[in-house]
């Protein structure tokens, strides 16, 4: 009951945000010109015409596409950099001051690197979620591997323990949550940085709609595909948390 009560009271918040926002934006169309502001209306008949288009189906995969790999890569190469960081205070000496650089260098900067290495394709889109990904998964694990009891580690090793099983309901559960967190934040921030990316680097993708909106100057365009990347967001979110959670609770299960 009390967690029903709860779940009721978070869903009465995320309402009241949203129709703050919806306020706000009706308030704004009364004073502004609808090439500034465009109304509710114009942005809905504008989602109507991309989720009836082909545009839809056809940009959706490529940005995905990107981020997916992106993500891969940078969640690869953040793991195997977290556990080094996080087994080896040599390594996190020498490695940390390279992740402070590559989360404080402006993700607009690297756009406009990738642009001289990769030119004008989605390639930049790949690399500059790989560059916002890794400090995220690599700062997140290598703090996780240094939380770990190491009172539970002397009671497996004590157990006799395999490596395998130690690894199992030892080091992966203390690990878990930290790598869930660091997904999720790289997630959102990855969907926003692959458009970003391709708005100034490609012509197609969701990005490439957004510049086509802008150029054409539409807002309702602009508003329309940027509601999309949010409902992607959560969408992709929600199936993730899921998955992750699920493996949690496998990983803190009884051999």
């Amino acid at each position: 009951m009390k967690s029903r009560g709860l779940l009721t009271k978070d869903s009465g918040y995320k309402l009241l945000s949203f129709l703050m926002v919806i306020s706000l934006w009706k308030v704004l169309t009364l004073h502004f010109s609808p090439l500034i502001v465009p109304t509710m209306g114009s942005v809905l008949a504008e989602i109507h015409k991309i989720l009836t288009s082909p545009d839809l189906y056809a940009m959706i995969p490529l940005t995905a596409g990107r981020l997916l790999a992106g993500l891969s890569l940078g969640v690869s190469l953040g793991l195997v950099l977290g556990i080094l960081m996080g087994n080896f205070s040599q390594v996190k000496g020498v490695l940390s001051p390279l992740i402070g650089i590559m989360q404080t260098v402006p993700p607009v900067s690297w756009v406009v690197l990738a642009l001289v290495w990769f030119g004008f394709n989605g390639k930049p889109a790949v690399f500059i979620v790989i560059l916002s990904t890794l400090p995220v998964i690599t700062i997140n694990v290598c703090a996780g591997f240094r939380r770990i009891n190491k009172n539970l580690l002397e009671m497996a090793c004590l157990y006799r323990f395999s490596k395998v099983k130690r690894l199992r309901h030892v080091i992966l559960p203390s690990i878990l949550p930290y790598f869930k967190s660091a997904f999720q934040i790289a997630l959102g921030s990855g969907w926003k940085i692959a458009v970003m990316a391709e708005v100034l680097t490609t012509s197609d993708g969701i990005g490439g709609m957004i510049k086509l909106g802008r150029l054409n100057v539409e807002p309702e365009s602009i508003i329309a595909w940027s509601i999309l990347v949010v409902l992607l967001f959560y969408l992709s979110d929600f199936l993730i948390g899921k998955f992750l959670f699920r493996k949690e609770k496998n990983y803190a299960a009884t051999p």
